[in-house]
């Protein structure tokens, strides 16, 4: 698979500290994460809606640490509920659909 990044100049952020993401969820809002390998850390996921264009709307990956594990994560934190496509920012190369469900948090892996 061919990726092509555009980064930006902008500080990398380092891991995420224990329970420092906030949802806003409930009546017609959900939120997704996106599990990602450590080769995507530092770079931006983007999301649109199905159908639609892409806007920029983006987030980072970030190493995250749950318990004694660390992973990578993409997260959006309130999302309308619908069904959304989501690729490293940029790259037309790849794209990952999910469903997100109102009130609930989607789940994917890359």
């Amino acid at each position: 698979m061919h990726q092509h990044h555009h980064h930006e100049d902008v500080a990398a952020l380092g891991p995420s500290a224990t329970a420092s993401v906030m949802t806003d969820i409930g009546g017609e809002r959900g939120a997704a994460v996106l599990y990602v390998p450590e080769a995507l850390a530092g770079l931006e996921i983007e999301i649109r809606r199905v159908g639609t264009e892409w806007d920029g709307a983006h987030t980072a990956v970030r190493e995250r640490h749950v318990g004694s594990s660390v992973i990578w994560a993409a997260f959006f934190g309130s999302l309308a509920a619908d069904c959304y496509e989501v690729r490293v920012k940029g790259d037309p190369g790849r794209e990952l659909e999910l469903q997100v469900e109102a009130g609930h948090v989607a789940e994917a892996t890359w």
